[in-house]
């Protein structure tokens, strides 16, 4: 008996892992990349989040921005496993504005060196002070 090669005809044993491997790597990179996007999403919806929460607090009449830290900070720590390394910040406030940043580190999908996504949010808003209408002391 002759053998397939000899007389032209192909094997085509083994064909369908090749074409597995073609076709289930991509679709794993594409999947991968989905999960990725959505947690980048989440973070960035709770650094939002954070910030908002802060800024609601401390903008309240006789809040400190320590209080605003605070508060952002507790919310950050209620939602662990999305983001690592928050920090909260409320640089630029003065006695009128109140502003808080919270920036995370994405949790990566597929851990890869010297790849981070970072997120950073800020809300501002005007600070709660005592008037007067009266005009009177």
């Amino acid at each position: 008996m002759e053998s397939p090669v000899s007389t032209g005809i192909r094997d085509d044993r083994g064909s369908v892992s090749v074409e597995a491997a073609l076709w289930l790597v991509p679709a794993l990179i594409v999947v991968l990349g989905l999960v990725q996007l959505a947690l980048w999403w989440a973070v960035v919806d709770t650094c939002s989040a954070a910030a908002q929460q802060g800024l609601d607090t401390g903008r309240v009449l006789g809040a400190t921005p320590a209080d605003a830290t605070q508060q952002a900070t507790g919310y950050l720590a209620r939602a662990t496993g999305l983001a690592h390394d928050p920090r909260v910040s409320t640089a630029g406030t003065t006695d009128t504005v109140m502003r808080i940043s919270v920036s995370a580190e994405v949790t990566m999908v597929v851990p890869i060196p010297g790849l981070s996504w970072h997120v950073e949010r800020a809300a501002v808003g005007a600070r709660e002070h005592r008037t007067n209408p009266w005009g009177t002391a």
